[in-house]
């Protein structure tokens, strides 16, 4: 039964038929395989896309400067786990998209409206990656999928985008091609081309922008001076709010990444056209300009 190695058999003399018999397979070779091929992998896409590098360096820094430093950001490194710290995720966790506050929940905790902003700012700008699922299929896998790197996003955001960026297979398309609906499939197709996602998204992220300013005024006060020197404050000593702030830096930095592409699988002219300025919008305008472009933008065609 093995291809290698070498077998005994014990024949009745009589009949010719094997009594017993037993088998010595050579053992297989040890091989690398895997990260050899993943390594082998990285490296022709950086030859071919130096460009990928942008997002390996930044993803490397903000891991190191993010997670693990002492004295770059304010408040304690990952690995001290302080108390106040997982607090203080947890009661952000309660107000997600500031259900919990708005519609009075006893168990809503009492946030700095100015972190709760920006905190649920920067999770709906993660939600609106879920647009390009379609960059995901079955006739172009990536490394790291990106169904996961998505729901990685909502947890912690530019720690799951910024590789998933770095290692994504680009879009070979010939010219006139395009991506059909019936290419993309399961959750992918669902959510990624929900019509109302950049909408909805935009939506959220605008809420959370006049919670910002304007939320929990008998607590924290109306006047913007006094409630973003408080905000100041808490920042000073707070690593989880410091990382939300390079988070946004970070999405806004890289939120056109995949415009380009996303067109291309549409059947769209990225260089010129009736979708040209939205290029730009969606490329360069952080957050709304995102919104705006899943909004506007055709429905990947039908075969049909």
């Amino acid at each position: 039964p093995f291809t290698r190695g070498v077998s005994f058999y014990k024949l009745d003399p009589s009949s010719g038929l094997i009594v017993t018999g037993f088998d010595v397979p050579e053992p297989a070779v040890v091989k690398s395989g895997s990260l050899d091929l993943f390594v082998g992998t990285v490296q022709r896409k950086l030859s071919a896309e130096p460009a990928r590098m942008v997002a390996i360096v930044t993803w490397l820094a903000y891991m190191g400067i993010v997670f693990f430093s002492d004295g770059i950001l304010p408040g304690a490194n990952a690995l001290q786990l302080e108390q106040r710290t997982w607090e203080e995720v947890r009661d952000l966790s309660i107000n997600f998209f500031l259900v919990s506050p708005i519609l009075h929940l006893p168990f809503a905790p009492v946030v700095h409206p100015m972190l709760e902003g920006v905190f649920n700012l920067l999770l709906s700008w993660a939600a609106m990656f879920a647009g390009f699922l379609s960059d995901e299929r079955e006739d172009k896998p990536n490394i790291f999928p990106m169904l996961p790197a998505v729901a990685g996003m909502q947890f912690l955001t530019s720690a799951f985008l910024l590789p998933y960026l770095a290692l994504r297979t680009s879009e070979e398309l010939e010219s006139g091609d395009v991506v059909y609906k019936e290419d993309v499939s399961g959750v992918e197709e669902t959510l990624g081309e929900f019509q109302w996602l950049g909408a909805m998204m935009g939506a959220v992220g605008s809420g959370s922008v006049a919670w910002f300013f304007f939320a929990r005024a008998d607590e924290f006060g109306s006047a913007f001076s006094e409630r973003y020197a408080s905000f100041m404050d808490l920042l000073s000593i707070d690593r989880v709010g410091s990382s939300f702030i390079v988070d946004l830096g970070i999405f806004a930095l890289f939120q056109g990444w995949l415009v380009d592409d996303d067109m291309r699988r549409r059947g769209i002219d990225i260089d010129g056209g009736e979708m040209a300025s939205m290029r730009n919008v969606a490329k360069f305008f952080p957050f709304f300009g995102l919104a705006a472009y899943l909004t506007l933008r055709p429905p990947l065609p039908e075969k049909q």
